[in-house]
């Protein structure tokens, strides 16, 4: 009777190994390099020219942002475990999996909401000068391929125009 929950059990695992990794290359599959870059304050302290009382503040925002990161990936991968169980055990057809799903695109959503909420907080401690410059940070950083649909910035990837590249 055992041997009979062998092979469920090993599938459930191996489509919560799936389930890992493919979440975790769409929602961690860009560009390190220049992501990193922005999240380090003394980069942008040294590209903008920041003074000190908006040092200050950019370090409290990055520090605000961390934990509602932090807490979006938290909820995130719970829901992620959860769906690896419901579609191990699903016997109701898909509508436990399918409410796990929106779970994850709910945390996956916040983390967004909150990083853009961030940039547009960033940009209100800057100057005019400043805005400009991090404003084309952000562009080069957002319109890079994407790990996994390969489409870069002026087109999707279908090749239809989405906006007007920007000047190098």
């Amino acid at each position: 009777m055992n041997a009979k929950w062998i092979i469920p059990c090993v599938a459930a695992v191996a489509a919560g190994v799936v389930a890992y990794g493919l979440a975790k290359s769409a929602t961690c599959g860009r560009s390190a390099q220049s992501v990193d870059r922005l999240q380090d304050v003394s980069f942008l302290v040294r590209e903008l020219g920041l003074n000190d009382a908006q040092t200050r503040e950019v370090q409290g925002l990055h520090t605000t942002l961390g934990t509602q990161l932090s807490a979006s990936c938290s909820r995130h991968c719970a829901a992620r475990m959860r769906l690896g169980q419901a579609l191990a055990v699903e016997t109701n057809g898909n509508a436990r999996a399918d409410f796990v799903l929106e779970e994850m695109c709910r945390a996956y959503e916040q983390s967004e909401r909150a990083t853009l909420n961030h940039i547009r907080a960033v940009r209100a401690v800057l100057n005019a000068e400043q805005r400009r410059r991090f404003d084309a940070m952000i562009s080069d950083c957002m319109c890079q391929p994407c790990s996994m649909e390969g489409g870069t910035c002026g087109t999707d990837v279908d090749g239809a125009a989405t906006q007007e590249p920007r000047e190098k």
